[in-house]
């Protein structure tokens, strides 16, 4: 039977601009070559859950797995942790515990954005340019869309707790998971320097 949902509060500020891929269908000329993914209602940018699950995941997998036939496979010890990601075999229902919401803009990160940028506008383009070993010439400029350092995204992960759940092991996961990501980063091109985050977790309580 479930217990409880216990809804956790995940504010990330942008340490470095971040990109995460959306659709490119409307390319403008002059405009960029990969656009973020935004909300085509508001046209705000934000980061979608399975983005954020997906990094989770990746990162307690490096930290707990071993490859097993060409995979990274959680060890025994820790696959409890794949419960916030997946049903496992367990006694209880095979139900996912983590609940990942998108991570929108705050409403002060909108209008820092708008007062500098201008209305209606979240996003920075960046020159880029792959300079040939060779000749030592750039080629392949590129111009790439992100979301400017200093913003800040607000949402959730809800987390289910059934009987018999050892939720303080969960919860010590998902924070594990969470101070891993501060040290890693969010969207691509994470190793040019994309992506750099400062990533909170808070339990509320009484929701």
């Amino acid at each position: 039977m479930l217990k409880k949902v216990h809804r956790n509060l995940i504010r990330l500020e942008l340490l470095s601009g971040m990109h995460i891929t959306g659709s490119d269908d409307m390319f403008d000329i002059g405009g960029a070559d990969s656009q973020v993914i935004k909300n085509p209602i508001t046209n705000e940018p934000y980061i979608p859950g399975s983005s954020i699950k997906g990094k989770l995941r990746s990162l307690l997998e490096y930290k707990y797995g071993k490859i097993v036939d060409k995979d990274i496979k959680i060890t025994d010890e820790h696959v409890i942790c794949l419960n916030l990601f997946e049903p496992i075999d367990t006694k209880q229902p095979m139900i996912t515990r983590g609940i990942f919401r998108d991570l929108l803009l705050t409403k002060e990160s909108k209008e820092k954005l708008n007062a500098i940028l201008g209305d209606n506008i979240f996003t920075e383009i960046k020159a880029e340019n792959k300079i040939s070993r060779f000749s030592g010439k750039a080629d392949s400029p590129r111009f790439i869309e992100r979301v400017p350092a200093g913003s800040v995204f607000e949402g959730y992960i809800d987390v289910l707790e059934f009987d018999d759940d050892d939720y303080g092991r969960l919860l010590q996961y998902l924070n594990e998971a969470i101070e891993l990501l501060n040290y890693n980063y969010i969207g691509g091109s994470g190793t040019r320097g994309y992506g750099r985050v400062n990533i909170t977790i808070e339990e509320l309580k009484n929701e």
